[in-house]
């Protein structure tokens, strides 16, 4: 316990270097908050007091400390923990490369938080971000119902902002730092293909009717390494230097509270960053954010605004075509949902012990988790052809 304060104390007083002896100046008071959602760190605010003259510090900051959250503890085995460990070292990293790589405030449509401080993991009690407390003005959407119309409008703008701005970029520097197999490890490793299958798989036992005879062992080919290598290969040719977050899910959405236009007021948790697909993270925001039948409804809606909004960030003349888009769309397509099909059977084990959601609740949140995977299953099975 004393070293997790000494390591709280320590990445506030890094967060002002211009005010010496920090600590006699400002008193600083730590609440650990409930974070029934995060698969990976701890998560703190720090009061800050001022005590002494001439100082200014903001009234608290948020602390993300890279700790395996008890989430994770709670489902997982000894070993299988020391493996995780290891991963939050390189997520850890890539969190804080992109705070460094990017400005507050540069990328159009698409916000991120503040950030004072960032601190690799170099040895026990080490590690964090302490940026700008957001919580009194921001509020997460449950993945139950999940997002509305709007919400996505404003998640497509984002990512069309996000994809103008890297495209315009002269420096690429950024690449380096967020390419598979930078630092020595891939975001998407062939490790992490079939522990995502092994835990989809899951779901022929939660839902037999819907999953049985060996549904999801046949779209075992969606979770092939050599085949997302090479599709990931085909994508990044065709635009290169494009970063996707990866997990953007409802939880790494924090929007403005009592906002008529449903503006979003940052994105967080970039551990997850690789180069990759513009079609990446707009897969992950469909096929986790809406059921299936809005999904199959309005994707193309979406996908037309998203190319509207990066058209008009772009002088009129967008840098890709509706066509390349749609291309890129259903080569990426069975490696983004795959990830979701994932995340999904995860999250039907957290709604069905209690972790997230209401108990009353359950049923109902199981059986559309259930839908929505049925509609990625559908939607991997359509396109077995094109990757034979």
């Amino acid at each position: 316990m004393k070293a997790k304060l000494k390591q709280l104390r320590r990445l506030v007083e890094s967060s002002f270097p211009e005010i010496e002896n920090f600590h006699e100046k400002v008193d600083a008071s730590f609440e650990k908050l409930e974070n029934a959602k995060s698969f990976w760190s701890e998560i703190y605010v720090a009061h800050l007091k001022v005590v002494g003259d001439g100082v200014k510090v903001p009234e608290s900051v948020f602390i993300k400390v890279p700790r395996i959250s008890e989430n994770v503890l709670r489902c997982e085995d000894e070993s299988a923990v020391n493996h995780l460990n290891d991963v939050l070292l390189y997520y850890s990293k890539k969190e804080n490369l992109f705070y460094k790589h990017f400005e507050y405030g540069s990328i159009p449509n698409f916000p991120f938080p503040k950030v004072y401080f960032t601190e690799d993991i170099n040895g026990e009690a080490t590690g964090g971000i302490v940026a700008e407390n957001l919580s009194e003005k921001v509020f997460a959407v449950e993945h139950i119902p999940g997002l509305k119309h709007e919400q996505i409008l404003r998640l497509m703008e984002a990512l069309a902002g996000l994809h103008s701005f890297l495209m315009k970029r002269d420096d690429k520097s950024y690449v380096e730092s967020f390419v598979e197999g930078a630092h020595g490890r891939e975001t998407f490793s062939e490790g992490m293909q079939n522990m995502m299958f092994e835990e989809a798989l899951t779901l022929e036992n939660v839902s037999p009717e819907v999953f049985g005879n060996d549904r999801i062992r046949n779209i075992k080919w969606s979770f092939d390494y050599s085949i997302k290598n090479k599709a990931t290969a085909d994508a990044i040719s065709a635009f290169p230097g494009i970063i996707c977050h990866a997990d953007l899910n409802v939880t790494n959405v924090l929007w403005k509270k009592d906002s008529a236009k449903d503006e979003i007021s940052a994105i967080i948790d970039y551990q997850m960053l690789f180069i990759g697909s513009i079609a990446f993270d707009i897969i992950r925001v469909l096929t986790l954010g809406l059921n299936r039948e809005i999904r199959r409804k309005m994707t193309q809606n979406y996908l037309d605004h998203y190319h509207k909004t990066l058209t008009e960030l772009s002088n009129g003349k967008a840098p890709f075509s509706m066509e390349e888009l749609l291309h890129q769309y259903s080569l990426i397509y069975p490696f983004s949902s795959n990830f979701s099909l994932f995340g999904i059977a995860l999250y039907i084990k957290m709604y069905s012990d209690g972790t997230l959601g209401n108990p009353e609740d359950k049923e109902e949140n199981c059986k559309e988790l259930i839908d929505r995977a049925l509609g990625i299953v559908e939607d991997i099975e359509a396109l077995k052809n094109n990757y034979k």
